[in-house]
């Protein structure tokens, strides 16, 4: 059947080809206000202050998110748990409500649109949810929980709503006679074959799934998966697909976007990204994929530290506090050899990674004895004497394990990390493509 079938989708608003743009993302943030403190959630409003809120903080969940989906493409999200990336879905659909920025889909702007005209551009966006069985309400039955969205867009009557049901359900690889059965009688995978169902049960043109297989047994996975990309054909579908499992990605997505922190790190097709990663952050995610063949498997990049908290991300580059790659500051007279040298040692005094030592034993442990020439060698000198068993480093409160981490930590950051320009500025490149003639964008100083 071809995807202008009987049951595609009946495209409303403005007509979009398949290959142009069906959703653009521009600016978007989303931040949630957390109280904490003692005078969490006082506001103060006087004649001679403006309105204030005390002891409220931000969580940057999403923060200035820019792409484009085109129609009948499936967009890859992929990133850490706790990245952003449920959060930019919702807030896509207006599940949460946008902080800022403009989500435009066939030429309407979703994050200004309210009330009715928002209610019926749903029937056009729809989302499937990660877990197949709290998305579906235990007290309906399957052939209820189908004919819900109908109802609630007023189509069709009680007859043809279950016609409908029924024939989405063996769209879907169901049985239509499970139509009067409840969703504790079906298995994980059954159940997101019902979520399928639902969604397409209003003729949507784009869905957010959310890690809509990540709960399901792995040969469960490949037959969902199947399924679902049989449904794009068929109906002309567009999806966002959320995911952290970058083989389930490679597998179904025509492009993938790398979420970090709230920041989308890089975007590409999906061959390019996989084949010619350009963000440090992507190649640890790529280096982290498990290889089946012990043999073949080598040295694996791990990613040392934790990210860091929304509430106060890094400045610039959010990935520079973890980043295996970060640019040296200008002003300083550095060898290739001897940042790396001091990018080590810095890295391992901010996350106390060794155990205290002499200044002449860690001067040989992390630099071969010799240490960066000129002033940066002096700043170097100064963090080893902070840390150094054998040296006066600071206040006893200051003080643990007998050394001042702390001390030699803020001297080195504000002396070479804060320093760097992965500090002082938002990367953006755009980059030649080795394979494909998409665009490829990555958000990393290395290549500017």
């Amino acid at each position: 059947m071809s995807r202008a079938s009987e049951l595609g989708s009946e495209m409303t608003g403005e007509d979009v080809a398949f290959g142009d743009t069906l959703v653009e993302v521009d600016g978007l943030k989303k931040y949630f206000t957390q109280e904490s403190g003692l005078l969490s959630g006082l506001s103060i409003d006087t004649d001679e202050f403006p309105p204030i809120s005390v002891g409220r903080q931000h969580v940057k969940a999403v923060d200035d998110v820019s792409f484009e989906i085109r129609r009948g493409e499936t967009l890859g999200l992929v990133g850490e748990s706790g990245c952003g990336k449920s959060t930019l879905g919702r807030t896509i659909l207006r599940l949460l409500e946008p902080t800022e920025g403009r989500i435009s889909f066939k030429g309407d702007d979703l994050a200004e649109l309210d009330g009715e005209a928002l209610r019926q551009k749903r029937s056009e966006i729809q989302m499937i949810f990660q877990d197949p069985q709290s998305s579906l309400d235990p007290r309906m039955k399957i052939g209820q929980i189908v004919e819900e969205p109908m109802r609630a867009h007023d189509m069709l009557d009680d007859d043809g709503r279950e016609q409908r049901a029924k024939m989405l359900l063996e769209k879907v690889g169901l049985d239509p006679h499970h139509y009067n059965r409840h969703p504790h009688a079906f298995s994980g995978g059954q159940r997101q074959r019902v979520n399928l169902a639902r969604a397409l049960s209003v003729n949507p043109d784009f869905i957010v799934c959310d890690e809509p297989v990540s709960a399901l047994d792995v040969s469960i996975q490949a037959q969902v998966l199947n399924t679902m990309e049989e449904l794009q054909e068929e109906f002309g579908l567009t999806y966002l697909f959320i995911a952290h499992d970058l083989s389930v990605i490679r597998h179904f997505s025509d492009r993938v976007a790398v979420m970090y922190l709230g920041n989308v790190v890089e975007l590409a097709e999906k061959e390019e990204l996989f084949e010619n990663p350009q963000h440090p952050y992507t190649k640890a995610l790529l280096d982290s994929i498990p290889v089946p063949d012990p043999r073949e498997r080598g040295a694996r990049g791990v990613l040392e530290g934790e990210v860091p908290s929304p509430l106060d991300p890094p400045s610039g580059c959010r990935f520079r506090t973890r980043c295996p790659r970060l640019i040296a500051p200008e002003g300083y007279e550095w060898t290739d050899e001897e940042w790396e040298h001091a990018r080590t040692f810095m890295r391992a005094v901010k996350r106390r990674t060794f155990e205290p030592m002499t200044a002449a034993e860690t001067r040989a442990e992390f630099f071969g004895g010799d240490l960066p020439r000129g002033e940066a060698g002096e700043i170097v000198a100064d963090a080893i004497d902070l840390v150094a068993t054998d040296r006066d480093n600071g206040d006893d409160a200051e003080l643990e394990d007998g050394v001042n981490w702390a001390g030699a930590t803020e001297r080195l950051l504000e002396s070479f990390a804060e320093e760097s320009i992965c500090s002082q500025e938002r990367p953006d490149y755009e980059i030649e493509p080795q394979y494909g003639t998409g665009v490829h964008r990555a958000a990393c100083h290395l290549h500017r």
